[in-house]
C-alpha cells in the first residue's frame, strides 16, 4: 500500500508542469552535483532552467562537456 502511493505521488511530480518545463531545458545528461542556492525561483535564466520548487536549489545538472556553471544567475 505505501509503496502504491509512493509511485503514484512519484508520477505526480514527474508529470507537473514545472518538471516538464524542466525537461524541455534540459541537456538530458544524467549527472548531477549538489549545489546549494536559497531564494532561487523557478525558471529559466541564462544559466539553465532552475527548478527550485521550495525556493532553493540542491542539485545542479552537469553540462555535456563535464563543467560545472553557475546556479539560478540571470
Amino acid at each position: 500500500m505505501v509503496a502504491a502511493l509512493v509511485i503514484l505521488v512519484g508520477l505526480g511530480i514527474y508529470n507537473s508542469d514545472a518538471v516538464s518545463e524542466f525537461r524541455a531545458h534540459s541537456n538530458n545528461n544524467p549527472q548531477y552535483v549538489f549545489a546549494f542556492v536559497e531564494d532561487c525561483d523557478s525558471g529559466l535564466r541564462d544559466s539553465g532552467y532552475a527548478y527550485a520548487p521550495a525556493g532553493s536549489i540542491v542539485l545542479k545538472q552537469v553540462n555535456r562537456d563535464g563543467t560545472v556553471g553557475e546556479v539560478c544567475t540571470d
